[in-house]
């Protein structure tokens, strides 16, 4: 089962242009994947402007030089994948919404994330309309430490395996830092 989102982008007033993400949607993955790679506006905008997606990656657009699709055996590894790009599909685009209709439905998604007027990545969880806007990235450091780590390791994406999480502590212990 997928962990459906909603990514964001403060407009005017209380406006959002917003697309969906079918996968991988909680925060330390979509999340994290946010604050690394999509953060500056245009960035995002360009992320917007292809429409839902299936999973978000750190680049939006794939090398020219090899094939990316829908297909899961033709995707380029790093490359988000699109429904409107990769797969043909009509009526993808993204949509202008307000907090009012982003929070009115956490049937479509479980997070809604938010690149704010400050250029900072902010995220609710359903229930909608009984969460607050939190920083991403805040968020983020305090799992890690739940984790036993000090910090947020980089170029981390997903759940971590009992292997990985205790070689990650042993690397902070030995090295002060990652």
């Amino acid at each position: 089962m997928s962990t459906r989102s909603m990514i964001c982008m403060k407009l005017k007033d209380d406006n959002y242009k917003s697309i969906y993400c079918h996968s991988d949607g909680y925060l330390e993955y979509n999340g994290a994947m946010l604050i690394d790679y999509y953060k500056d506006r245009k960035k995002v905008e360009e992320l917007l402007e292809l429409g839902n997606i299936s999973c978000l990656n750190e680049k939006v657009h794939p090398d020219p030089t090899r094939p990316h699709s829908f297909d899961y055996d033709k995707q380029q590894e790093d490359v988000v994948v699109a429904y409107m790009r990769d797969r043909g599909e009509k009526g993808q685009e993204a949509i202008i919404l307000t907090m009012e209709d982003l929070r009115s439905d956490d049937r479509r998604a479980q997070y809604i994330y938010i690149f704010d007027e400050n250029d900072e990545w902010k995220y609710i969880k359903s229930p909608f309309s009984l969460s607050e806007l939190k920083d991403v990235n805040e968020e983020l450091e305090q799992i890690y430490k739940k984790m036993g780590l000090r910090k947020r390791p980089p170029n981390v994406y997903g759940g971590l395996r009992d292997e990985e999480l205790e070689r990650l502590k042993k690397q902070q212990d030995s090295q002060g830092e990652l």
